[in-house]
């Protein structure tokens, strides 16, 4: 009987299973949405939303708890400052599970774990985008005009460099071989 077992095991060793987890729930932070099988969604979940809990607070336990489960500043910062502050008006249900129907390679049962609200997308700059602000030093200001012109100077004595040294090789004679 499985009478008060509320952990989920996974088939795995206690370490094994917190990095899982911990990589899971590091992963949802980041990209905000995570494809897995249903069991590790669910066990992820429930750290996700203990996580979000404790970051409303926003004390010094708090991060130091998200910490030990995030292993990185960044996220941590980014969990407090970015996640956090969306659910305010919310005390539970950060996170939604949807289903996704069987894997075909082992029928194992899929799932997408999501924070339900979103955040804003950033948009990503085109290359056409980076092109025409490369190409248009007249809409750089301070400090990065100064870089373009050292930049562009840098270009110009390579050139003349290897202007010379391709004169020089030309004006050598070919060694004669001898016959012997």
């Amino acid at each position: 009987m499985r009478h008060r077992n509320d952990l989920a095991k996974l088939g795995r060793p206690r370490a094994h299973r917190k990095a899982l987890l911990c990589s899971l729930v590091r992963s949802l932070f980041l990209y905000e949405s995570i494809k897995t099988t249903l069991p590790k969604a669910k066990a992820a979940q429930r750290l996700a939303e203990r996580l979000v809990s404790r970051s409303r607070r926003d004390d010094l336990a708090a991060r130091r708890y998200a910490y030990v489960h995030l292993g990185d500043h960044g996220l941590v910062k980014r969990l407090f400052e970015e996640i956090s502050p969306r659910f305010e008006d919310r005390d539970s249900g950060f996170t939604r599970i949807f289903m996704l129907g069987s894997r075909l390679g082992d029928g194992a049962q899929m799932a997408v774990l999501e924070m339900t609200v979103k955040g804003e997308v950033k948009k990503k700059k085109t290359k056409s985008a980076a092109k025409t602000a490369a190409e248009s030093p007249a809409k750089e200001t301070g400090k990065s005009k100064a870089k373009a012109k050292e930049k562009e100077k840098s270009r110009k004595k390579k050139e003349t460099a290897r202007d010379r040294e391709s004169d020089s090789a030309k004006k050598k004679p070919a060694p004669k071989k001898k016959s012997g």
